[in-house]
């Protein structure tokens, strides 16, 4: 780990802290979310081929 970067850890403040964590918990919902999506649509996909057939 870089000194600035050490540097820029320590100078954070308590609401940058719950931000960021707020940020990640958003980005792992949205991650979640896109994911079950995407099983459903190829799911469905399947299930249409295989009716087709």
């Amino acid at each position: 780990m870089s000194t600035s970067t050490l540097l820029r850890h320590s100078q954070r403040n308590p609401f940058s802290e719950i931000r960021e964590a707020r940020r990640q918990r958003t980005l792992q919902l949205s991650a979640v979310v896109s994911a079950i999506a995407g099983v459903t649509a190829t799911a469905l996909a399947l299930v249409t081929i295989g009716l087709g057939s």
